[in-house]
């Protein structure tokens, strides 16, 4: 016996019992200290998808195990982490707890199904949303700033006589277009600017040429084919979209609803304000 004992075979055989032992004791105190770390079929299916929607292929069993290995080694670092107390007070981890708490209220939320009545209740409170904004159709001449009245005048004429040029070879070269069609106010205003804007829809549609009206570039003669001063879109031409935006108003309510209802469980302390 004492000679079996000598063998350094043996004494190898015994250390690697001991730190097997020495392992598996320890690994029962963090089991039994922090919980079971477990990795679930639902898991793996996740990260393989994952994986495969980024690389376009389904991983190996290598990859498998390296994502399997590395979920276990975040799981057990964030658990350590949340032990010592390194969540507490930061507004990053906080944020996102929040923004994930967020997510699950707002998937658990379950709207009812509208009827007609409650769609066109909707549309008649909400009509600001469901009327076409003021545009016009209008075609121009340029007129540079170097042009005298004078040139003005004349071109005003011209354009208004009983059997004029083709306007498009009037005035000057524009950079931008020389006829728009249902142009809304907004972008009539980011094209020629605020007085531009302002000036050609206080003007009455009409078959003549009128001007000349002044933009940041120049001076501008204009045809003002037509004008629309913004009406109400029917309900049932709408319809699809008031009833996108009664689901999302209906979630959206139902979520602060949740939301508010989880504040209550908790007392609020705010230390200064007793």
């Amino acid at each position: 016996m004492r000679q079996l004992l000598r063998e350094p075979l043996v004494h190898f055989i015994i250390v690697a019992l001991l730190v097997f032992a020495g392992h598996a004791a320890w690994t029962s105190h963090v089991a039994a200290r922090n919980g079971t770390i477990t990795v679930t079929q639902e898991d793996m299916q996740r990260m393989a998808a994952l994986y495969a929607s980024e690389s376009g292929a389904l991983p190996s069993q290598a990859d498998m195990a390296a994502m399997v290995s590395d979920k276990i080694r975040d799981e057990a670092l964030s658990r350590e982490a949340r032990r010592l107390g390194l969540d507490a007070g930061d507004t990053i981890i906080e944020r996102r707890l929040a923004q994930k708490m967020s997510f699950m209220v707002s998937d658990l939320a379950d709207t009812p199904e509208p009827d007609e009545t409650t769609l066109r209740v909707w549309y008649n409170a909400h009509t600001d949303a469901y009327t076409a904004p003021p545009s016009v159709t209008f075609e121009h001449v340029f007129l540079s700033t170097d042009r005298t009245d004078a040139d003005t005048t004349t071109l005003l004429n011209t354009l208004n006589a009983t059997s004029p040029p083709d306007w498009r070879t009037l005035g000057d070269p524009f950079i931008l277009q020389r006829a728009y069609g249902d142009l809304p106010f907004r972008e009539t205003v980011r094209l020629f600017g605020t007085d531009f804007a302002a000036a050609l829809f206080a003007l009455d549609a009409s078959d003549a040429w009128q001007g000349p009206v002044r933009s940041a570039l120049g001076l501008h003669l204009v045809h003002l084919v037509a004008k629309d001063e913004g009406s109400l879109r029917p309900f049932e031409e709408v319809r699809s979209r008031v009833e996108a935006d009664w689901r999302d108003d209906a979630l959206r309510t139902a979520n602060e609803t949740a939301i508010a209802n989880i504040i209550k469980r908790y007392r609020i302390r705010i230390e200064g304000a007793e």
